[in-house]
């Protein structure tokens, strides 16, 4: 008696600590919070704003997430040397992740996922090679944009090869890949991505909620007809015309126009109680966890003697108030009034096409990993009631103080790359040299219109094709 009176001090004191330093370091290192503020300085366009919340990030355990928040306000900031550098940190640190620290994931079963360093999901990772072969472009820097490419490629590859089942490919990148290729003279990549592109917009095209747009099938065309493939040829051909294809004349320049819209999915946490049945017997928390797991949901068919509590991540969509935009460029006034091209050019509106659903990816990746998170969750939940119930059996008090232990750790991992867009919209104007406007329409599913907004200074050089992504909030 006197021996167990005489560790209860020590165990008390080591016990509040710990409550203590997980209540201070939730509060310290909290993402969810922190890109919520980052969210919001990006949207007004406050970068420098932006990038000091980013700082606020814990890089103990969401070091990923810092470099890719840091890479993303970066690149719009306009700074994409510094955008290429934070995203290269954030390349040769996944590769460091995925030797897992054994410690580290002991310690998260028993105590929370929150404690583990954030690896985040395939489709987040390729993403990040979209941004760099945008700065890259946006350097003039051609060769290192196609050595991006190739990376991608090797990673889409790579991912393909994992058999990871909801993420086969990434249509939108693949199409990327090959029109830079395509620009950069390297014809045989250019037409092995097209066609790539192609058969994964075919094939996971209703699973991803995309179409593929007809820029591709025109680009896929026009290359093979160069390349003398006309049997290739013919099978692009879906019978429209192809007017944006191929490199543009002299005189005329190219604009690749990217709208990303809104924010991807994030995560919050929910609650959820499971049911431990009278004169039920189990030692292995891991053997028991899969069978509680599945009683969610379920009915209680007997006499509960434990209501088990598991926190557990939940996917928070934040749609957008439009379905796709309708762009009309027009010339500055200035460049209009000197070069009568401007003025006799019949300017077309054109629709957008949806090239990329970040948020189908998000969700097709959650629903996939959220019975292995359940089923993790419940085995921490037991763990926890199990050291309870012993302290319980000790002292009194110290099984007062593992509950309150417990409490103070169960928490859902909800991290993501939050700031990523919802989705991508896409369309191309071949345009005479000069400086244009970019008139911009929002409508949603029904053809009612729901906003516009006015892109400016937009730089058309003589056969040069060019990209243009745009943030739209």
């Amino acid at each position: 008696m006197i021996g167990i009176h005489s560790r209860v001090p020590h165990a008390v004191a080591s016990c509040a600590f710990a409550i203590a330093l997980v209540v201070m370091t939730g509060a310290c290192s909290n993402y969810t919070a922190r890109s919520t503020l980052i969210k919001a300085a990006v949207a007004q366009g406050e970068y420098d704003r932006a990038l000091e919340h980013v700082e606020e990030i814990d890089t103990n355990r969401s070091e990923l997430l810092y470099l890719y928040e840091k890479g993303l306000v970066q690149h719009y900031q306009g700074d994409y040397s510094a955008s290429n550098q934070s995203f290269e940190a954030a390349e040769h640190l996944l590769e460091e992740l995925y030797t897992k620290s054994v410690i580290r994931e002991l310690a998260a079963l028993a105590i929370t996922d929150n404690i583990t360093k954030y690896r985040g999901d395939p489709f987040e990772a390729v993403l990040v090679n979209y941004y760099q072969v945008l700065n890259y472009l946006y350097l003039d820097d051609v060769e290192g944009a196609l050595v991006e490419c190739r990376q991608v490629n090797h990673k889409l590859q790579m991912i393909s090869d994992s058999e990871i089942s909801y993420f086969e490919d990434d249509p939108f990148v693949q199409y990327l890949t090959a029109m830079v290729y395509d620009i950069g003279g390297e014809a045989s990549d250019a037409e092995v991505s097209y066609r790539v592109a192609v058969n994964a917009y075919q094939q996971l095209g209703e699973r991803y909620a995309v179409t593929g747009p007809e820029f591709l099938y025109c680009d896929a065309r026009n290359l093979a007809e160069r390349l003398g493939d006309f049997a290739a040829a013919e099978e692009y051909d879906r019978g429209s015309p192809c007017l944006d294809a191929g490199p543009p004349v002299q005189g005329y320049g190219r604009v690749n126009l990217l709208l990303e819209c809104g924010y991807v999915a994030g995560k919050r946490e929910v609650n959820i109680v499971l049911p431990i049945f009278k004169n039920e017997e189990w030692d292995d928390s891991e053997e028991f966890a899969p069978v509680l797991a599945g009683r969610r949901g379920g009915a209680v068919t007997s006499k509960v003697d434990y209501w088990l509590k598991v926190a557990l991540p939940e996917l928070l969509p934040d749609p957008v108030l439009f379905d796709y935009a309708e762009v009309r460029p027009r010339p500055r006034r200035e460049h209009a009034s000197a070069d009568s091209s401007f003025t006799s050019l019949v300017l077309v509106t054109a629709q957008t096409d949806l090239v990329e659903n970040v948020d189908a990816l998000a969700a097709i990746a959650f629903e996939e990993g959220q019975w292995n998170v359940l089923v993790r969750a419940t085995t921490r939940a037991l763990i926890k009631y199990s050291a309870k119930k012993g302290a319980d059996s000790a002292d009194a008090s110290l099984g007062v103080l593992v509950n309150l232990f417990n409490i103070a750790t169960e928490s859902a991992d909800t991290r993501s790359w939050s700031t990523l867009p919802q989705k991508i919209l896409m369309t191309r104007f071949d345009l005479p040299e000069g400086v244009w406007d970019f008139d911009v329409a929002l409508f949603d599913r029904d053809g009612r219109r729901t906003g516009s907004f006015l892109i400016e200074d937009i730089e058309v050089r003589s056969r040069r094709v060019d990209f243009l992504n745009f943030r739209v909030h």
